[in-house]
């Protein structure tokens, strides 16, 4: 007899996973294609499927709300059409979206988000076009749809105006420039970034620091924080940081915030708090303050780097001036971030860089923070987890507030000296329309119902977002989420994680970044690792002047390719292709094929010819 054991082997468990996700996978893809495929001549119900990524509370039941409301529609019931929502989650739709768009049975409709294989004008082989609607008025806009008791005056307005400048951004939110064409409709938008406090810590560590103040002698992560004469590397002078405490206000200026910060610090360890700290934070952007002050720091350059003192600040400008001895690491605006950064990472939870945005928000709410930075998109999640907490006594109030910034007498006041405006903020949550579908005109139909001024109010006040119509009113809950106007246009500010900053240079500062946040490298190393690769001849700011002047000369051609198809669309009779036309006329005259990119070069290097492949 055998000696073999015959137990049963525990990785067969992982194979029987396997098969039976493939068989219901293969079920699933079975019911799409066969819903995706209910013919109009058979009279089959016409199923219109949207995907979005958006699971925070109140979403998913606001847009079911407006699909309800839109099938309800006579004109729609009569045409037996119906629309269905496939609510996805963050971390596997573009997974998802890659496979299903390749295989062809995608949803009608999808957020438009940055898949491996919708990059640039990959864009334009998956989703439709659809700049040939924009600039007609919405049929949605009009009097019998529209809320009850408008006035004359915004009642004829938006029932007049073309549909693309109903929303506040014009439809920046959903119009691709290289591609010279609308591919997406907005519905909402998260607003600004702001400050979550949680009111109940705020309260304990003020009354701790007062009565830390009123010792004889003062610990010494106060003094530490003491700006003076006699030690200028401190935040703000302790005598305001005593006002503040023995105030009802959050921390108004950045002395103020560091101080709150430290202080969080010193009250969780007097209290043998081991979970509290003061900023939870995470890999998601929006939860890491840090990246919200890059361009703020970098914002004073833009005139030595400019080429023309235009309005914005092109990606070869910004990294030119390496090569051009404009900026290094050693200049102090760089010195001064990094040591921001430096301090600001001291008060993040350990290993922060493998959280993610779901683990810092309930952090949050559990009250093991102080504090969080996010935008309106996450502001239903919070106060409905924080309302709903099973404890009376574990709920809290919470207050927001802009981040601050340094007050004259506080550190950082010469390389902070204004905010970045948030007036560039556009219109979120882009859905487009799948190429492939047998469905376009209905599903661009729901796009121009759930974006009129009726619904489009409504859906966000449902769902605790701002709208992205004009004279929408937002819910009460999203007034602190308004973009701030003030401020300089970001445009001016030097931006390394742009995407028309060469990957090689893009990844490489966002991976030492990372590695300098966690401490795995110090300042020197930081500058080695990303100086060596902007002098490679092959990844630095070679590269970057030969992807720059092909970007350029790319668009100017794409532009004139669709021009040529406008003035085809014009002779044939097609409606508004002349007026299209005349637009993209425009941008055809204000573009150069790359001439000014060679025309910079000669300037910086007039003996040198240009890099090529």
């Amino acid at each position: 007899m055998s000696n073999t054991s015959r137990k049963f082997n525990p990785s067969w468990i992982a194979v029987i996973i396997l098969v039976g996700a493939f068989v219901v996978s293969a079920i699933r893809f079975f019911l799409i294609a066969s819903e995706g495929g209910s013919s109009d001549e058979a009279g089959g119900l016409k199923v219109i499927r949207v995907a979005h990524w958006q699971l925070e509370p109140g979403f998913r039941e606001s847009m079911q709300w407006a699909m309800d409301t839109y099938n309800a529609l006579p004109h729609v019931r009569e045409a037996n059409v119906r629309i269905e929502q496939e609510p996805i989650p963050e971390r596997v739709f573009n997974q998802v979206m890659n496979v299903h768009l390749i295989s062809g049975t995608a949803p009608d409709i999808a957020t438009k988000g940055e898949t491996t294989i919708i990059r640039g004008n990959a864009l334009a082989r998956f989703y439709a076009p659809i700049g040939e609607f924009v600039n007609e008025p919405n049929p949605y806009n009009q009097k019998a749809y529209q809320i009850q008791d408008l006035s004359d005056e915004l009642s004829q307005s938006i029932a007049s105006m073309p549909w693309r400048d109903t929303f506040f951004d014009g439809l920046e939110g959903g119009y691709v420039e290289s591609l010279s064409d609308f591919f997406a409709i907005p519905v909402s938008t998260a607003g600004g970034n702001r400050v979550f406090y949680n009111m109940a810590i705020m309260e304990a560590v003020k009354a701790y620091a007062y009565q830390t103040f009123a010792r004889e002698a003062l610990p010494e992560w106060m003094t530490d924080l003491d700006r003076s004469l006699g030690q200028p590397d401190g935040f703000l002078p302790l005598e305001r940081a005593k006002q503040w405490v023995q105030g009802p206000s959050i921390p108004e200026t950045m002395g103020e915030w560091i101080f709150y910060c430290a202080a969080v610090q010193a009250y969780a360890e007097a209290e043998g708090l081991e979970y509290l700290v003061p900023i939870s934070a995470s890999i998601y952007p929006h939860n890491n303050v840090i990246l919200r002050y890059e361009s703020e720091f970098f914002a004073n350059h833009w005139k030595r780097l400019d080429f023309d003192l235009g309005t914005t600040l092109s990606s070869i400008e910004v990294i030119s001036g390496f090569d051009r001895k404009l900026w290094d690491f050693e200049d102090s605006t760089f010195q001064a971030y990094f040591d921001f950064m430096q301090t600001i990472v001291s008060f993040y939870p350990k290993g922060f860089l493998g959280l993610d945005r779901e683990q810092a928000l309930r952090r949050f709410v559990m009250g093991n923070a102080a504090m969080i930075t996010t935008g309106g998109g996450d502001a239903q999640s919070i106060l409905s987890g924080i309302a709903g907490r099973d404890r009376p006594e574990d709920r809290f109030e919470v207050e927001l507030g802009l981040r601050p910034m340094p007050a004259e007498d506080e550190r950082w006041y010469a390389q902070l000296p204004m905010r970045m405006t948030e007036a560039n903020i556009g219109g979120g949550v882009p859905l487009a329309i799948n190429k492939q579908t047998p469905h376009f005109d209905w599903a661009l139909d729901f796009l121009k119902f759930l974006s009129s001024h009726r619904i489009n109010e409504e859906f966000n006040q449902r769902a605790g977002w701002l709208p992205v119509i004009v004279n929408t009113v937002p819910p009460d809950a999203m007034d602190a989420f308004v973009p701030d106007m003030h401020g300089a246009p970001k445009q001016l500010a030097m931006r390394f994680d742009s995407s028309d900053i060469p990957s090689s240079i893009r990844n490489t500062w966002a991976s030492t970044i990372k590695l300098f946040m966690s401490g795995d490298i110090d300042y020197t190393g930081l500058s080695q690792r990303i100086s060596e690769v902007l002098d490679n001849p092959d990844l630095g700011v070679s590269r970057a002047w030969k992807i720059s002047l092909q970007k350029a000369q790319d668009a100017s051609r794409a532009n004139d390719r669709v021009i040529s198809v406008e003035r085809l669309n014009a002779t044939l009779g097609v409606e508004n292709a002349l007026s299209r036309e005349r637009s993209l006329l425009y941008n055809s005259m204000n573009s150069d094929e790359g001439i000014s990119v060679l025309r910079w070069w000669k300037e910086t290097k007039p003996s040198e010819p240009f890099p090529t492949y």
